[in-house]
């Protein structure tokens, strides 16, 4: 005898909702706003002060 058709799928759980788009720019939008350590390129470009005499 041929073979009924499958049941037709019913899916209970709704598919987990893509993140929004929005939530790329903000991690972008932060990135620029971290502090740049200043005292690493002070150092850098700050000559060394001539010694004191005493």
């Amino acid at each position: 005898p041929p073979l009924p058709p499958p049941p037709p799928l019913v899916l209970r759980e709704r598919p987990p909702i893509p993140p929004p788009v929005i939530a790329s720019q903000t991690v972008i939008r932060r990135l620029p706003g971290l502090p740049v350590p200043p005292r690493s390129v002070i150092v850098e470009r700050v000559p060394p002060p001539p010694p004191r005499p005493r």
